[in-house]
């Protein structure tokens, strides 16, 4: 499972820095151990690129799973609060927290939007 969530979100980098690790390791001398450093330092600064990057599949499952949350959330009060003869009880979060939900699933839902909308007029 671990092996999986680190090429999910590392896609390989992780064991490329390891052998460059080893490589460290087994250096006999500086020229050598230099190299290694050089390389480990360059693959450090490619995965943590490769996780904050959208691109990333991993990445973008946590945002799927995050928006999934919010929006049934946000349905779940709505559908609530209009037929409360259902009898269910969904707490609408503090305001502070109201107001971060709104603005993350409008900030996610409207670049959608625009996305989709630019790439209807680059055709």
């Amino acid at each position: 499972m671990i092996r999986l969530l680190t090429r999910l979100f590392g896609g390989g980098l992780a064991d490329q820095l390891r052998r460059a690790y080893e490589a460290k390791l087994a250096a006999q001398n500086d020229t050598d151990r230099l190299a290694a450093e050089s390389r480990i330092r360059a693959l450090e600064i490619a995965q943590a690129n490769r996780i904050a990057t959208p691109d990333n599949p991993g990445v973008r499952l946590a945002i799927g799973i995050v928006a999934l949350a919010m929006c049934g959330h946000a349905a779940a009060v709505a559908f609530v609060s209009a037929v409360p003869a259902v009898g269910w009880t969904v707490q609408a979060m503090p305001p502070v927290y109201a107001e971060m939900q709104q603005a993350i699933i409008l900030s996610m839902f409207g670049l959608a939007g625009v996305g989709t909308v630019a790439r209807l007029f680059r055709r």
